[in-house]
């Protein structure tokens, strides 16, 4: 019986892992909270186009938890992690908005956890 379990375990990993930025997983609400928060902390740093396209093609197939870890402890640049949880899961919501993954019914939740469950996808069809 432990055999078993040790050998499904990357299975059920994976079926816990199934959901992609592709997956509406974040509001139109949340992503325009996100965008007053870009306008107000980011926009003086990053132009709109410096968070689409190519931008993310790095982060294809990581976590959504890792671009929020990098987000949330590294900017603003003169005041890191001076936002709130809920102000830098916005932003990332704006951002996928901003690279035309679609919203859906549910709020990107701020669970490190479940951020960790959500993987990024550069393109829907690669």
């Amino acid at each position: 019986m432990f055999v078993f379990a040790l050998t499904l375990a990357p299975v059920f990993a994976e079926q816990e892992r199934s959901r992609t930025t592709w997956d509406g997983i974040y509001t139109v609400d949340q992503a325009e909270r996100g965008k007053q928060s870009y306008q107000r902390a980011c926009a003086q740093c990053h132009p709109l186009d410096w968070y689409r396209g190519d931008t993310m093609r790095p982060w294809d197939g990581a976590p959504l938890k890792n671009l929020y870890d990098v987000i949330a402890t590294t900017m603003p640049p003169a005041n890191p992690a001076s936002l709130k949880g809920a102000e830098y899961v916005a932003l990332l919501a704006y951002i996928l908005s901003l690279n035309e993954m679609p919203a859906g019914g549910e709020e990107l939740p701020a669970s490190p956890d479940a951020l960790e469950k959500i993987l990024i996808k550069w393109r829907k069809n690669p």
